[in-house]
């Protein structure tokens, strides 16, 4: 842990600049998916990434979440169009 500090407080402005965007982009991917493919959830799964991120495990479950906005909307139409 003392080398991961270490190494963060010799960082240039330069490493910061591109570190800070890039971490930030990574941890919210879920919320960033969400607005393609389930938007009628984007919010609550916003909140629910902003703890996550500091889980794989939970952060993997946004990212599902995310994706299957689309999926489950479609089988409700073909559901309701075979009734």
């Amino acid at each position: 842990m003392d080398q991961l500090l270490t190494a963060f407080e010799g960082a240039s402005l330069g490493f910061w600049l591109w570190f800070v965007p890039s971490f930030l982009v990574i941890w919210f991917v879920p919320s960033l998916l969400a607005v393609f493919f389930n938007r009628g959830h984007l919010k609550l799964i916003f909140l629910a990434n902003i703890p996550a991120g500091m889980s794989f495990i939970a952060w993997g479950g946004c990212i599902v979440w995310a994706l299957t906005g689309k999926v489950w909307q479609g089988k409700k139409r073909q559901t309701a169009a075979a009734e």
